[in-house]
């Protein structure tokens, strides 16, 4: 990563926390990997995550290596930008394809991925490839909405579809998995016992509010089994923080909460940034951080050597 004592932040070409830009893995050493999956043509309201990669790769540039609150340094980490996955406009499955191909690629090598989209379908590809590396996983799911629909409008996949393929494709540990952030309206009370049926644990913003934040992390690492996976949806925030996404939900957390609720992991990703809806940039601000918190967890608890 470039000495921004040397660089100023705002020069040069944007690669996530300023890390050398490699579309090729072969002949490095990297610990991890950044992933861009620049696709949002599974959205159902607002679309615009397509430009979330380019905004928080851009937002990056402001983190620096060393996290004080953890006493946590990634600066002798080999961070790369490992560019964005090839993906398909307007077309999901060849996305999907194009996206756990080059995500197997990542994790054959034992590079940690970590991987900013794009809309949460996206993350169904990525829980494919992991879990072709190490076996179901446990999930870990910040996020307004349970994604548990079965099909929307006679079509499997969409970003409200993600969770209910990867537990019908074994691709997670339901028992082991956990939901935190639920609020916002659904069809009917029949939605509540599906959704409850899928087997994930969850904490509705309500529950939330109710504890606090460190024992909301303690139920969390208590739950969660081996390997575990964090898709991180920005709806999760409340708007006040995070306007720059696609399905804004009002009576979210915090962005302050968020950035303590980030533990052991064998990937993270980042979804539904959405900039043509931010102001300031603070949504991806807010993304970059979380994407920093998370490598600083993974480090500490050793999922990165």
């Amino acid at each position: 990563m470039r000495d921004p004592l040397q660089t100023p932040r705002f020069a040069g070409v944007a690669t996530f926390m300023r890390s050398p830009h490699r579309p090729d893995l072969d002949g490095t050493d990297a610990d991890v990997a950044f992933l861009g999956v620049p696709y949002d043509d599974a959205t159902t309201y607002r679309s615009g995550a397509r430009f979330g990669p380019r905004a928080i790769r851009a937002a990056s540039t402001l983190l620096k290596p060393y996290n004080p609150a953890t006493d946590t340094s990634l600066g002798d980490l080999s961070i790369v930008d490992h560019d964005d996955a090839p993906v398909v406009p307007g077309y999901t499955e060849a996305t999907f394809e194009a996206v756990e191909s080059r995500v197997a690629s990542v994790l054959a090598r034992g590079v940690f991925p970590v991987l900013a989209g794009g809309d949460h379908s996206t993350t169904l590809p990525v829980l494919r490839a992991v879990a072709a590396e190490h076996g179901p996983v446990s999930l870990v799911q910040f996020d307004a909405h349970a994604d548990l629909w079965m099909e929307y409008f006679g079509k499997p996949y969409n970003h409200g579809t993600t969770v209910h393929h990867a537990i019908e494709e074994g691709l997670i540990d339901p028992e082991t998995s956990i939901r935190i952030g639920d609020r916002g309206g659904l069809y009917g009370a029949a939605d509540v016992e599906r959704f409850a049926d899928a087997g994930i644990d969850y904490f509705t913003m309500d529950e939330f509010a109710a504890h606090d934040v460190a024992s909301i992390g303690d139920a969390i690492a208590a739950h969660v089994d081996g390997p575990t996976f964090a898709t991180i949806d920005v709806d999760v925030v409340d708007p006040a923080f995070a306007p720059g996404t696609g399905t804004p939900m009002p009576g979210g957390m915090s962005a302050r909460e968020l950035l303590s609720l980030t533990r052991d992991l064998v990937g993270v990703d980042v979804v539904e940034v959405a900039p043509p809806y931010d102001h300031g940039d603070v949504t991806a601000v807010l993304a970059a951080n979380v994407l920093f918190e998370a490598l600083c967890a993974a480090r500490e608890g050793g999922s990165i050597a």
